[in-house]
């Protein structure tokens, strides 16, 4: 009885083994592959593609479970690294195209620096036909003394509104800021002192000076237009109109020292023309290089600031303060402060 028992258990457990192994993966492959694959695809599968087979008892090939799943996660990694490539590569495409500079680019800078350069000439419009003659004359010499005040009062703006802010907004170092701007006033002071000797040579080394200053400005004007219009249009039409405003008294005041330097109409446009033109070298710099940060700037803007404050203190302050009449000295502090207030006005746009 007891071996009959035994022989039961042994024949039970062998069958319940036999079920365990068609339903295992390993030892039934043609369930496994039949759901991955489909059946109609198996046969066609050969055995090499699987490495060494196994058989069952009927002589069937065992295929093995894990080389399909393997093959299909390679299959995966094959379309994750082709979508990949497709993001590497729309993302190079933009780049490029984000740091090539347009035709339309190059036309519009083009605009914004010109209708800054014409800016230099539009004074000359504004005199007098006889215009030699007007300032021989002692009324003519009071008018021009005014707009020397209006040059005093907007060159000082000029420097402490536009020049040093924009110095101290780009260099940190504020000690080498100040070191540049006693660097520019002194470098001024000392060609004044050795450039001429006669008052009617300070007054034309005065204005090659104030003109040498100028082109630094300007460039610095067409840095600022060239990058605004690699941001966008709009901003650099803004750009633009701005620096218009800004360069209007400007040049008026450039010109009244060209003025007091005995310079006639027609050279006072032709110096004019050339010191504005460094604003088209500066936006060519500017979309050349894709960016308006240029490390000289940090250097020659504070050293201009310099030359500005000799200009207008120095050079041109001093004979103003030689009026006698009272009703002109008023009309003078007028004039320097309606300088201030213009290039204030201006720069808070």
């Amino acid at each position: 009885m007891f071996w009959f028992i035994l022989l039961y258990f042994a024949v039970a457990i062998n069958a319940q083994q036999g079920m365990l192994m068609d339903l295992h993966p390993a030892a039934g492959p043609q369930f496994f592959a039949d759901s991955i694959l489909g059946a109609e695809n198996v046969d066609s599968l050969d055995d090499h593609e699987f490495g060494s087979a196994l058989y069952d008892p009927e002589g069937k090939a065992i295929r093995e479970p894990l080389k399909l799943q393997e093959m299909m996660i390679d299959e995966d990694l094959r379309k994750e690294a082709a979508e990949i490539q497709k993001i590497m590569d729309a993302s190079s495409e933009t780049e490029s195209e984000s740091t090539s500079v347009t035709l339309q680019t190059w036309l519009w800078t083009f605009v914004g620096c010109s209708l800054v350069v014409s800016s230099g000439i539009v004074p000359a419009f504004m005199l007098p036909a006889n215009m030699h003659e007007f300032l021989a004359s002692e009324e003519g010499q009071r008018k021009l003394n005014l707009l020397l005040s209006f040059a005093v009062g907007s060159l000082l703006a000029d420097v402490f509104l536009h020049l040093l802010p924009e110095s101290f907004e780009s260099n940190q170092d504020h000690t080498a800021i100040g070191a540049w701007v006693l660097a520019g006033y002194l470098c001024f002071s000392l060609i004044e002192k050795i450039g001429a000797s006669s008052e009617e040579g300070q007054h034309q080394l005065c204005a090659y000076m104030n003109l040498a200053a100028n082109i630094v400005d300007n460039f610095a004007h067409g840095l600022a237009v060239g990058s605004s219009f690699l941001v966008s249009t709009k901003f650099g039409i803004m750009t633009t109109i701005t620096i218009l405003l800004h360069e209007i008294p400007h040049e008026i005041s450039d010109f009244a020292i060209l003025l007091r330097a005995d310079f006639d109409r027609i050279s006072a446009m032709k110096v004019q023309f050339i010191t504005a033109s460094a604003g088209v070298i500066g936006s060519c710099v500017a979309l050349s290089l894709h960016t308006s940060n240029v490390p000289v700037i940090e250097t020659l803007l504070p050293f201009t600031a310099g030359g500005f404050l000799n200009i207008a203190l120095t050079q041109l302050l001093p004979e103003l303060i030689e009026e006698q009449s009272p009703i002109q000295n008023l009309k003078q502090l007028v004039m320097i402060i309606t300088g201030v207030l213009s290039m204030t006005f201006l720069n808070s746009f």
